[in-house]
């Protein structure tokens, strides 16, 4: 006998599997990545509270067209669950001297669309690790020259929909919310062009009075060039017959391309007395050296002032002294007078 299907059957059939289709397309969690590798840590007896990202920087020569993989791992130091999201996002100078970069909209030479990380949002556990995968595939046309991409990395108490938790009885390192950013720094190899320089080296005090044991100077340095900067060298300080006195080491500092960094110099425990001058010399990528020299410093002490002022005044005192011992002198030889003869008594 012939197999015959029935219309009705066949019909609820159709919509059961296209209900359980969308259902799963809109509800259902995407699976994981085989790259992305969770792994559970033994509870931290002391929790730092916060979300660690390795590594910190990424810098890394890409070629036009080629697709590259980086390996990114991040680790839970809390004893709370949170909510983690990976954002791929262009790069810019930071408006806070103490960072290199920030995340922007759009860039100049942003190279957020170059990065795919493989998990975007996600749930870790207390002290759990996650490593994952960002895709680097920079377009064909890609220029010669360093572009700025990042992963912005932010976290918060686990909540809503991806597993609802509630915080662990006893929690001693919430996290609130912390907001991380991976800088990514890809150059395309070539014809690249060195452009650092220093802008000025600026000294806070030019004249140090007193008990004030210090100096502080502040190096900004300009790239006009087509790569990142990595700067490095030293501020030497020399005294006015041309002693070397002090130099102080400046740390490896990435200057990003067409940005500006200062640095800050302090020198500690400086003389009690002295004129100096400070120069930075440093040196970029390329080797080349380059400096540039400060405002001399003038330092007092106290007792210099103090010698000073007695210098400028004595020669007014002496003759406030001078004139009050004539005018007595007077006053005495006039009441002298007096006595001796009677028609000068007043």
């Amino acid at each position: 006998m012939p197999f015959l299907l029935d219309p009705t059957r066949v019909r609820c059939t159709l919509g059961s599997w296209l209900v359980l289709c969308l259902v799963a397309a809109c509800g259902a969690p995407a699976p994981a990545s085989a790259n992305v590798v969770r792994t559970q840590n033994p509870p931290n007896t002391d929790p730092t509270g916060q979300l660690s990202i390795s590594p910190g920087r990424i810098e890394t020569d890409v070629q036009p067209g080629v697709r590259t993989t980086q390996k990114i791992t991040l680790v839970n130091d809390s004893d709370q669950e949170i909510d983690v999201s990976v954002i791929a996002t262009d790069l810019g100078q930071s408006s806070d001297p103490r960072n290199v970069a920030q995340r922007v909209e759009k860039g100049e030479f942003g190279a957020g669309s170059w990065l795919t990380p493989e998990i975007t949002d996600f749930r870790m556990k207390p002290f759990e690790l996650v490593a994952f995968l960002v895709v680097i595939d920079p377009p064909t046309d890609a220029t010669v020259g360093t572009s700025l991409g990042g992963l912005a990395i932010d976290s918060s108490i686990a909540s809503g929909a991806i597993g609802t938790a509630n915080e662990p009885e006893g929690a001693t390192a919430p996290i609130l919310l912390a907001e991380g950013l991976l800088q990514i720094f890809l150059t395309v190899p070539g014809d690249v062009d060195h452009k650092l320089r220093i802008v000025d080296v600026d000294l806070r005090d030019k004249y140090v009075f007193g008990s004030q044991r210090f100096a502080i100077w502040n190096v900004t340095f300009a790239n006009a060039g087509t790569v990142n900067e990595h700067v490095a060298g030293r501020v030497d300080i020399t005294s006015v017959f041309g002693n070397a006195a002090h130099s102080e080491k400046i740390d490896d500092y990435v200057v990003l391309r067409g940005a500006r960094r200062t640095v800050r110099v302090v020198w500690s425990d400086i003389p009690a007395i002295g004129a100096f001058t400070a120069t930075a010399k440093v040196h970029g990528d390329n080797a080349d050296r380059i400096e540039a020299s400060s405002e001399r410093l003038v330092i007092f002490p106290w007792w210099l002032i103090v010698i000073l002022l007695v210098a400028v005044l004595a020669p007014f005192l002496y003759l406030w002294w001078r004139r009050r011992q004539d005018w007595r002198q007077y006053l005495a030889e006039d009441a002298w007078d007096a006595e001796d003869d009677p028609t000068l008594a007043r």
